[in-house]
């Protein structure tokens, strides 16, 4: 049995190579913030899966992570992460029953002003609006803005050579679809939050404690200011486009479809270097998809450092016991485990964190805490 393949390039069809500009919509959906956060995004260009930035109604707020975020004083919680503080120490790189200290603080700031600057301070708040600092901004060479770049000469150098063997389909095809790319973009082009900065002389401690769906914890050192804006504020945003936000959307489909279908019944050779353009789109999409997060973004308004002692990272990640012991010994107390509902309701566990308290009070940072926890089980109620 012999495999036979076309022998000429007339035998092979392309027809379908329209499909190829629709094919990625997961990627691009996960480069829609980052992406769509910087202006370049509104240069025409080819991307793949343009679709995926089309929405039925205009982003008020970015997308959540869930976990349990429980704040250690003021008692606040809520079951979600926001996209923000996501970004500056993204969950997924807590590995199961793991346990890190995070300080966060408002930049080029301390937690206590000396009197003489906080009353200078207080002046120049009363005698000046508060600045507006952005909680983040897109980097100006992120890797999305160099690949708009890239894609857009990519794009330019694609029309070129359709105009220059007289391919009519494909000209119009690439126009169109660079057109509908813009108009998408634009009605998901968005600025990040802002936040107004105030001098305050002495601000109360906010720690958070961030406890992952696979029993990890991640506290945040900060004080409270930095806690209700990261942690327990809003993730509003501002859209660039206040009007014609549907029209944009609209527009960009109806071009977005006869761009295909010019596609379709462009040249031989125009199709098969359309094909090869959205397969390396792809790839390339995928690839910046998996770059880290700090590599995307500033954070003018924020500076953190991970400040986990060696006791708590050589530990070996272990069980629920050992995790929660780690995370109360950091905070040094059990009040919020107990608000938050993280341990059952029931006498075991009460004497448990007991026993949690005890030790922190005295400072012994080496109690077995899944030895206790096992003791206690075993013993009568």
């Amino acid at each position: 049995m012999v495999l036979e393949f076309p022998n000429s390039r007339n035998g092979w069809k392309l027809d379908a190579v329209g499909l190829l500009a629709v094919i990625g919509e997961a990627t691009t959906e996960t480069c829609v913030e980052p992406m769509t956060a910087s202006k370049l995004c509104l240069l025409p260009r080819l991307i793949p899966a343009p679709q995926a930035l089309i929405r039925p109604n205009r982003r008020l707020t970015l997308a959540r992570v869930n976990a349990s975020v429980i704040g250690v004083y003021s008692g606040a919680t809520s079951s979600q992460i926001s996209y923000i503080a996501n970004q500056i120490y993204p969950i997924t790189n807590l590995g199961p029953f793991s346990v890190r200290v995070l300080q966060v603080k408002h930049r080029n700031e301390s937690n206590a002003l000396p009197v003489r600057r906080a009353t200078a301070q207080f002046f120049e708040d009363v005698l000046a609006p508060p600045k507006q600092d952005p909680m983040m901004k897109a980097r100006t060479f992120s890797p999305h803005n160099v690949l708009s770049v890239a894609s857009t000469l990519l794009t330019i150098g694609l029309l070129i050579w359709a105009i220059i063997i007289d391919d009519g389909p494909a000209t119009i095809s690439i126009v169109l679809l660079s057109f509908a790319s813009t108009l998408f973009c634009a009605a998901s082009l968005w600025n990040p939050p802002e936040r107004r900065r105030h001098g305050v002389a002495m601000v109360p401690d906010g720690d958070v404690v961030i406890r992952t769906t696979q029993g990890a914890y991640l506290i945040v050192k900060c004080v409270e200011t930095v806690a209700s804006e990261l942690y327990f504020g809003t993730d509003d945003i501002r859209q660039a486009i206040t009007t014609g936000f549907s029209s944009c959307v609209g527009a960009g489909t109806v071009i977005f479809m006869v761009a295909v279908i010019l596609m379709g019944n462009s040249s031989w050779t125009m199709q098969a270097a359309l094909a090869v353009t959205y397969l390396l789109l792809n790839a390339v999409y995928w690839f910046v998809a998996l770059i880290p997060s700090y590599f995307h973004w500033d954070f003018p308004r924020y500076t953190w450092q991970d400040i986990t002692p060696a006791d708590l990272r050589s530990i070996a990640p272990s069980n629920f016991a050992t995790a929660l012991w780690g995370a109360i010994l950091e905070t040094g107390s059990t009040a919020w485990v107990k608000r938050s509902s993280t341990t059952p309701n029931t006498p075991q566990w009460d004497r448990w964190l007991a026993e949690a308290e005890e030790n922190v009070r005295v400072g012994n940072r080496g109690w077995d805490a899944d030895e206790a926890k096992n003791r206690i089980m075993r013993e009568p109620i």
